[in-house]
C-alpha cells in the first residue's frame, strides 16, 4: 500500500510541478519539468518490470503447485480405490469364514455322533461275538469300515480348521494392508491440504501484485501523457545568449543542469573511500536526459577525459567554471559561446545505474565549491 500511495503522490507532485513552472515561455524550466516526468517514468517502468517479473514467477509457482496437487489427487484416488478393494476382500473372506464355520460345525456334530456310536459298539470280543447275529468276519469288517469313516471325518474336520486358520491369517494381512493404505491416504490428504494452502496464499499475493501492476500502468500512462503535452508546448530554441554579466549575482538561484536525485553530495566520500568524485555532486537521472548550461559562458573543453568519461567544461568568466561529466553524448564544441539553458549533451543510457550517474562540479579556478549552494533551492531531489 505504501508503494501505491507513493505512486499517487508522485503523480500529483509531478502534475503540480508542471503547473508551477516559473515561466510558460522558459524552455529551460519546461525542460526541467520534462526531466522530472522522465525520471518518474523511468522509476515507474522499473517498478512495472519488477511487478511483471514477480507476477510471472508466481504464475510459474502456481502452475507447479497445481501440477503437484493434481498428482496428489490421483494418488488419493488410487489409494481410496485400493482401500475399497481391501474392504471388499475382507467382506468376502468374512463370508467365506462364516460358510466354512457352518460346515465345520455340521461335520463336528456328525463326527461326535459317529464317535458315540463307535464307542457304544465297543471292540469285537468274545461276548460280542457270542451274542451277535453276525459272524466274526462280518463284525470285524463292519467295525473297520466305521472306524475309517470316523477317521475320514476327523481328517476333514482338521482340514476345515486349517482353512479357517489360513483365512484368518489372510484377513489379518488384509486388515494390516488396509491400515497402511489408510495411513498413506492420511499423509496424502495432509500434503494436498498444505499445497492448497500454499496455492491460496500465492493467489492472494498474485492479486496484490496484479493490482499494483495495474496502478503502475495507469501512472505510467498519465506521466507519458503529461510529458507529451508538455513537450508539445516547448518553444523553438533561441540563439544562445549570455543571460547575465556576472554569475555571482545569480548564486543560489541558478537552474540545475538537469533533473534527478543527488545520490552523492559535495565532499562526500564513496563507501569504498574513493575521493575521485568528491569535489562535486553525483546525480541519478533517467537514461539519455538532456544536460543544460546553468549559466552563459564559453565552452572550454568538450570531449573524453580519463576517469570522467565524456565531459564538458564551461568558462562562466570571473574565474568560475562548471564541469559536466559522465555524458553519453556531447552537442557543443570547444570555443563555442553558450547561453543559460542551452543543451550541451545528454546522459548515458545507463545513467540510472551506480557508477554511471551524471557528475557535476562548480569551481572557482582550481577550488571546488558545493554546487547545491549555487543552484536554486529544491531544484534537485536529495537522497
Amino acid at each position: 500500500m505504501q508503494k501505491i500511495l507513493r505512486v499517487h503522490v508522485l503523480i500529483m507532485l509531478l502534475a503540480g510541478g508542471v503547473c508551477r513552472a516559473e515561466s510558460p515561455d522558459s524552455a529551460h524550466s519546461k525542460s526541467i519539468q520534462i526531466g522530472k516526468l522522465r525520471f518518474g517514468i523511468t522509476n515507474q517502468e522499473m517498478m512495472l518490470e519488477q511487478s511483471e517479473q514477480a507476477e510471472q514467477a508466481l504464475l510459474a509457482e502456481l502452475t507447479g503447485l497445481n501440477q503437484k496437487m493434481a498428482e496428489h489427487r490421483r494418488k488419493i484416488d488410487e489409494l481410496k480405490e485400493k482401500i475399497s478393494d481391501q474392504e471388499r476382500l475382507l467382506a468376502a473372506k468374512e463370508q467365506e469364514m462364516i460358510s466354512i464355520a457352518r460346515q465345520n460345525e455340521a461335520i463336528r456334530s456328525h463326527l461326535i455322533k459317529r464317535l458315540k456310536t463307535y464307542y457304544i459298539m465297543g471292540r469285537t470280543g468274545f461276548l460280542t461275538t457270542t451274542f451277535s447275529g453276525k459272524t466274526l468276519p462280518e463284525m470285524l469288517l463292519s467295525q473297520e469300515a466305521f472306524g475309517s469313516l470316523v477317521t475320514y471325518d476327523q481328517n476333514l474336520f482338521s482340514q476345515y480348521r486349517e482353512s479357517i486358520s489360513e483365512i484368518e491369517r489372510i484377513k489379518k494381512a488384509k486388515i494390516l494392508e488396509k491400515s497402511v493404505l489408510e495411513h498413506f491416504l492420511a499423509d496424502a490428504d495432509a500434503a494436498n491440504e498444505a499445497l492448497k494452502k500454499t496455492a491460496d496464499e500465492k493467489n492472494v499475493l498474485l492479486k496484490k501484485i496484479q493490482a499494483q501492476k495495474g496502478l503502475y500502468e495507469v501512472a505510467l500512462r498519465e506521466m507519458r501523457k503529461a510529458e507529451t503535452e508538455l513537450t508539445a508546448t516547448m518553444p523553438h530554441p533561441a540563439p544562445p545568449t549570455i543571460s547575465s554579466p556576472s554569475i555571482l549575482e545569480a548564486k543560489g538561484q541558478l537552474p540545475p543542469p538537469l533533473w534527478g536525485v543527488v545520490v552523492r553530495r559535495f565532499q562526500q566520500n564513496a563507501e569504498n573511500g574513493d575521493t575521485t568524485f568528491a569535489n562535486g555532486i553525483t546525480v541519478k537521472t533517467p537514461p539519455k536526459s538532456e544536460v543544460y548550461t546553468i549559466f552563459g559562458g564559453t565552452v572550454l573543453f568538450a570531449g573524453p577525459m580519463r576517469g570522467y568519461g565524456k565531459m564538458v567544461i564551461i568558462d562562466h568568466h570571473q574565474h568560475y567554471y562548471s564541469v559536466s561529466a559522465r555524458l553519453g553524448d556531447i552537442q557543443v564544441r570547444p570555443g563555442r559561446t553558450v547561453g543559460q539553458g542551452q543543451v550541451i549533451g545528454t546522459t548515458t543510457d545507463r545513467s540510472q545505474y551506480p557508477g554511471s550517474e551524471f557528475y557535476f562540479e562548480i569551481r572557482r579556478d582550481a577550488v571546488a565549491e558545493d554546487p547545491l549552494v549555487w543552484l536554486r533551492p529544491d531544484s534537485l531531489a536529495l537522497q
